[in-house]
């Protein structure tokens, strides 16, 4: 049973995207919930090209995030 289980969850985060966030909300409410656990295995699950343009998102993020902050200090 338990060998069952666990090819149903590769399975399920083998089929895991950045566009299923936005169409099933209840993962993200999983990920904000418990981030060490929920978030870490999501972004496992994750394919490459979506782990390129997550990690592209956050550094373009932080740009402007710095940005922001110089014109505050300024």
């Amino acid at each position: 049973m338990e060998s069952t289980e666990s090819t149903n969850q590769t399975i399920d985060q083998a089929t895991k995207t950045l566009k299923g966030l936005f169409t099933n909300p209840s993962e993200l409410t999983d990920i904000v919930s418990d981030p060490g656990k929920n978030g870490l295995a999501y972004l496992k699950a994750l394919s490459n090209k979506d782990k390129q343009n997550l990690a592209f998102a956050a550094g373009i993020g932080l740009i402007i995030y710095g940005i922001v902050l110089n014109r505050k200090n300024r």
